[in-house]
């Protein structure tokens, strides 16, 4: 949804469930030569805190979101020199990373889209915001550590490793474009090392998706029941039940539309009369898969509640009755879980290493693999998260069977 202000250029937003709105500042809206390559960016409420805090004349949060929006928005035109133009290197670290972002023959263009803006655009959008004015010739290795020391306080390890090396490559190809500094700051780079995040541990129990999936139902939610219930009993992805938007390309006809986007996900179609769920092929999904939802009980709870849509997309957003965006889906997935007393610690993709984790015990490593459908166990011995006393309980019980 947008609001059609002059002072507030690119501004959107959207509903939350609670009545709340998300606000977001879109760079194509703001400026029409924008490269479709930059992400729309959440205004957050510590950004407007910061507004409020650096400008006295600011005195409300709705002054605020339109400081910030022509803020961002200078920005981008002062970045954009030149209708049509890609981003010019300026030597900042900022002009670096969106000539990476923008250039034809960058490595990023070959990125598929959803790795972008999982992946990717969170990463650069971070370098950008806190350390993009800097001088790419002036820096570091000093600089370097302080930065992912800066990227990974509060136990974000993980957040930073990766900020670290997206750099790199940020780095690598300003390198190969003679771009002033990058080769220098790329060799500094590669001498030095940084903390790995630990493996992710953390796995969703049985208990946890059967209290989201109830919650999720008397809170009049059976986007996030169902969703909650296909991933617990079939440990397919989340991408792959909601679905995802992707850039129209020249010739895409048909399906569900939306600016530049075009759906593609799990139909109504693609669950058979007999209740067998067909999972067509993707990116991610090599070849096509089945599961038989009669035999999946907390999706059978979930469906003697709810009532399916009649055609189209499986999963609809309660609040647009369109197909969720994944950050979207996400953060009223958290809302749900949250009303459900499930741990904060518990994300939603947890899901995935919880179903595996709880296959492995109660079946074998391979057959853990060809539900996840991995193509070697290594992979599945990745979300595999049972610790030794679950092991040794399943060892135990095999050897006191055998005696028997």
């Amino acid at each position: 949804m947008t609001e059609q202000r002059k002072d507030r250029p690119g501004y959107k937003y959207r509903p939350r469930a609670n009545g709340s709105r998300a606000h977001y500042w879109v760079p194509q809206r703001a400026c029409k030569t924008a490269p479709k390559a930059l992400d729309p960016r959440p205004i957050t409420d510590e950004a407007i805190a910061q507004a409020l805090l650096e400008h006295p004349n600011v005195t409300t949060d709705d002054q605020a979101i339109s400081k910030i929006c022509r803020t961002w928005t200078d920005e981008l035109l002062a970045d954009l020199e030149g209708h049509g133009k890609s981003p010019e290197y300026d030597g900042s670290v900022a002009s670096a990373v969106l000539v990476y972002k923008t250039h034809p023959q960058s490595p990023y263009q070959a990125l598929k889209h959803p790795t972008r803006i999982r992946d990717y655009d969170p990463s650069l959008r971070l370098i950008i915001d806190t350390v993009g004015k800097r001088l790419v010739r002036n820096l570091v290795g000093s600089d370097f550590r302080r930065w992912f020391e800066q990227w990974g306080s509060k136990g974000r390890t993980r957040r930073a490793h990766g900020a670290i090396r997206k750099l790199r490559s940020v780095l690598s190809f300003g390198t190969t474009e003679r771009l002033a500094g990058c080769a220098q700051a790329r060799e500094i780079l590669s001498l030095m090392e940084f903390a790995t995040p630990d493996p992710r541990r953390v796995k969703m129990e049985y208990r946890h998706a059967l209290a989201i999936c109830a919650t999720a139902i008397r809170l009049k939610r059976p986007s996030i029941a169902l969703t909650q219930a296909l991933q617990w009993d079939t440990a397919l992805r989340r991408i792959h039940i909601i679905g995802e938007w992707l850039p129209l390309e020249a010739g895409d006809a048909g399906g569900i539309v939306r600016g530049t986007t075009k759906w593609r996900g799990l139909t109504v179609a693609d669950i058979s009369a007999d209740h067998v769920l067909t999972v067509p092929i993707t990116a991610k999904n090599k070849a096509a898969t089945e599961h038989d939802l009669s035999k999946c009980p907390l999706v059978q709870m979930v469906l003697r509640r709810i009532k399916l849509p009649a055609f189209g997309p499986l999963i609809v957003s309660e609040a647009t009755g369109l197909p969720y965006r994944e950050n979207y889906y996400a953060t009223d997935w958290r809302e749900v879980a949250t009303a459900a007393k499930v741990p904060a610690s518990v994300w939603s993709m947890d899901t995935r290493a919880g179903a595996i984790s709880e296959a492995e015990i109660a079946t074998d490593l391979e057959s853990a693999r060809k539900m996840a459908g991995h193509t070697t166990t290594k992979t599945t011995q990745g979300y595999v998260r049972n610790g030794d006393l679950d092991n040794n309980r399943k060892v135990a019980e095999a050897r006191a069977k055998l005696r028997q």
